[in-house]
């Protein structure tokens, strides 16, 4: 009986363990305003997980449509954290977006 209380409480560790390990998220075009300057990229994670991301792909990313856009380059301007299910201080699934603006010169 004890060895069974203990493989349960084990595989409780476990299952919860895996449940809070990081996780890798990709950046995706979000919004963006070409007459503007401006894109927006984002990933979205939801309570348990521990994002991370790969900054470099980010700023590659806006780089390249900036590129597109006939700009020379872009900058980050800001981030945002949004709740999409649940409240702040209990949310569920939360969104990532980030800002970039584009460089003329």
């Amino acid at each position: 009986m004890k060895s069974r209380v203990l493989w349960c409480a084990a595989t409780f560790v476990l299952v919860f363990a895996i449940a809070g390990c990081t996780t890798y998220k990709l950046w995706t075009e979000y919004d963006s305003e070409p007459e503007m300057g401006t894109l927006q990229l984002a990933y979205e994670y939801r309570k348990f997980e521990s994002p991370q991301v790969d900054e470099r792909a980010g700023i590659d990313t806006a780089r390249r449509r900036c590129a597109d856009w006939g700009f020379h380059g872009a900058q980050r301007k800001g981030e945002d954290r949004i709740c999409l299910d649940g409240v702040k201080t209990d949310c569920a699934k939360w969104r990532v977006v980030r800002e970039y603006r584009c460089l003329k010169e």
